[in-house]
């Protein structure tokens, strides 16, 4: 039968032989390498630009499979969100913006992004809007303080208030303990915490262990309302977490 058999090369993706032969439009192919099997018209196959999506394509470690990432010119919010998280552990560029990912990885699960969507669709909070009609927010480290994994087993949704409650921001607070900054004028510790995005005052302390308590008793009490707040949309794993969360002098 006519192409059956032929081996035809492809520009980034190793030899692939023709299986069956149909019309034009409609060729079985098979890549030699990976034994990964689609369908393709045979005009692509002559040009070399079938792809073997069996392959590591984005960011050197995403699958894609045979899922389409690409419906009129709109990517799925799954490929987004997996495309976002591979980016984040992955990327030098975005490394070199925000460098508290250098550290990060994705499990080989989620490398895959067909089990990522189907995940994804089974996760409460998936399709959820907070109070503002923002999507819920994927995390990884309110299970397990300060992960540094992507993984089934860690990550979560949740509304963007509770993602924003654990950020550190690290780079802007000085070299103080959190939640604490030192007054020079009055020579004291000032404490404050923030409440639904405002900053809350908490008094002027002798030392800069005693504004970390009173910030540490703030912090762990406000945390536990916006918990409850949200106690009935977020995965029962995330109020647990939340309600049991402790505010460390190392933070």
């Amino acid at each position: 039968m006519k192409y059956v058999g032929e081996i035809f090369k492809t520009n980034n993706y190793g030899n692939l032989i023709v299986t069956s032969y149909t019309n034009t439009r409609n060729v079985n192919v098979k890549f030699i390498h990976t034994g990964y099997e689609t369908v393709a018209m045979m005009k692509d196959i002559i040009k070399g630009c079938v792809k073997d999506k069996s392959q590591p394509s984005v960011y050197g470690v995403g699958v894609i499979g045979d899922e389409i990432v690409n419906i009129k010119s709109v990517a799925p919010k799954e490929y987004k969100l997996w495309n976002k998280v591979l980016e984040r552990c992955y990327d030098i560029k975005y490394h070199n913006r925000y460098p508290t990912y250098f550290e990060c990885s994705v499990s080989e699960n989620f490398k895959y992004y067909p089990y990522f969507k189907e995940w994804c669709n089974k996760q409460i909070g998936f399709n959820s809007k907070d109070d503002k009609g923002k999507p819920f927010n994927l995390d990884k480290d309110i299970l397990i303080k300060g992960g540094k994994l992507y993984s089934e087993d860690i990550c979560v949704f949740v509304p963007r208030e509770v993602n924003a409650l654990l950020i550190k921001r690290e780079a802007k607070r000085g070299e103080c303990l959190i939640g604490v900054c030192h007054h020079k004028r009055l020579n004291k510790f000032m404490s404050m915490v923030n409440k639904s995005g405002k900053p809350v005052h908490l008094g002027y302390f002798s030392t800069e262990l005693e504004a970390f308590l009173a910030y540490k008793e703030a912090k762990e009490d406000y945390i536990k309302v916006v918990a409850n707040k949200w106690k009935d949309q977020i995965d029962p794993r995330v109020y647990e977490a939340l309600m049991n969360y402790q505010v460390e002098i190392t933070d």
